[in-house]
């Protein structure tokens, strides 16, 4: 079969075949984020629907967060040899699988199984697409590709959230579950005609994960991704109850504030690749983790305005769109030889503080109110800022990268 044919020992094989493959995988992310972030979007429907509260309902967000985390690197360790294009077709089905069964719950506890499954993806692609996306193309081209990959967080929020958000308030929150079970289907066709072989690399096991745990960068590049995880999630999962109950916006202005915070997170994904290369991936990241801090205190203290609270969002979005971009090439830069490994211990402890963020801010959603949540997220950011601070991924910057 053509697609199965490996890219890296084809030196012929056309740059837009190899930028298809990583457009797919871009797909990939997409799909991922909308299955994972859609729950945001229709969080108070689904609690009234289900008989649970808001606080409770962010379980949905939550648990494949946990999973993800155990996910990642049991993946790595029990797929040591497989071909990472199989690998991504098994995960790129499980998501399918877990919208399917969301569109079907009619109990919490079942619509926790499909997130349950959900977990296992999130783990597995965020630890593997990357990685195998900056095999396909040059050394030049790795930060690109790394960009192109993470853009589908923002496509995913511009296109997910928002979208499930307006087609839950028209025709129901499993309406939105059963048009992603659609594209998660499309995305997978996609993705079997456009990913080639990719063998594994080298044989990795658990000693692998802990010699890459033993490098100064990873280890100050994994706690800077605790921080900034928890931070976002602690306030972004309760941002829909925020604007409707604290800021007073309708089920169509929430939709398309969404929207405007996943364009300007689409925005600053591309534009990291400028800043990174200009000013280094440690200035480029604390700029934008202090622009997240300062737009979540703010906007926690001026619900009351309208204009405000919009403009607070949208500049959110900006500087987390940044963000993952900024985190991978941090990974990369502190030891690229160890990427795929390195990249497995990010998405374990990412996903550990996002679950750990959204239960929090849960905990206070439910007893303080949405702005007590969005305090946690906002100090949580600033301790990410400091840990930047005083931190480097390496000691000699990494030139193109």
């Amino acid at each position: 079969m053509s697609e199965c044919t490996t890219l890296e020992s084809e030196p012929q094989t056309s740059s837009m075949r190899r930028w298809l493959a990583v457009l797919s995988l871009a797909c990939g992310t997409f799909i991922l984020v909308n299955t994972e972030f859609l729950p945001i979007g229709l969080l108070t429907p689904i609690a009234h629907a289900l008989g649970v509260s808001e606080g409770q309902a962010g379980w949905a967000i939550m648990l494949p967060g946990l999973v993800a985390a155990l996910a990642a690197p049991l993946l790595m360790l029990f797929s040591r040899r497989l071909n990472r294009r199989t690998l991504l077709l098994i995960l790129s089905g499980s998501i399918i699988v877990s919208n399917a069964i969301a569109m079907f719950a009619h109990s919490f506890p079942v619509l926790l199984l499909g997130r349950f499954i959900l977990g296992f993806g999130v783990g597995g692609f965020w630890a593997f697409a990357i990685p195998a996306g900056r095999r396909m193309v040059s050394e030049a081209q790795g930060a690109r590709a790394i960009s192109l990959i993470s853009a589908g967080v923002a496509v995913g929020t511009v296109a997910g959230v928002p979208a499930g958000a307006f087609i839950g308030e028209l025709f129901g929150w499993r309406m939105a579950f059963t048009m992603n079970t659609v594209l998660a289907v499309a995305v997978f066709i996609y993705q079997w005609f456009a990913l080639p072989s990719l063998p594994a690399k080298n044989s990795l096991g658990l000693g692998s994960l802990l010699t890459v745990a033993k490098i100064k960068g990873v280890r100050r590049g994994l706690m800077i991704g605790v921080f900034m995880a928890s931070a976002q999630f602690s306030a972004y999962t309760y941002l829909e109850p925020w604007l409707r109950f604290q800021v007073k916006l309708s089920a169509s202005d929430i939709s398309l504030l969404l929207m405007c915070y996943g364009v300007a997170g689409l925005i600053g994904t591309f534009l990291t690749e400028v800043t990174v290369r200009e000013f280094g991936v440690r200035r480029a990241f604390l700029g934008n983790v202090l622009l997240l801090a300062l737009s979540v205190l703010i906007a926690s203290q001026v619900s009351s305005s309208v204009a405000a609270a919009s403009t607070l969002v949208i500049l959110w979005g900006l500087a987390f769109g940044a963000l993952p971009v900024c985190l991978n090439i941090w990974i990369y830069q502190a030891s690229p030889a160890m990427f795929e490994s390195g990249s497995a211990l990010m998405v374990c402890v990412f996903q550990i503080a996002l679950a750990c963020g959204a239960f929090f801010g849960g905990v206070l959603a439910d007893t303080q109110g949405t702005a007590a949540a969005f305090i946690l997220g906002g100090v949580l950011a600033l301790l990410a800022c400091v840990s930047i601070f005083v931190s480097h991924p390496q000691q000699s910057r990494v030139t193109g990268q």
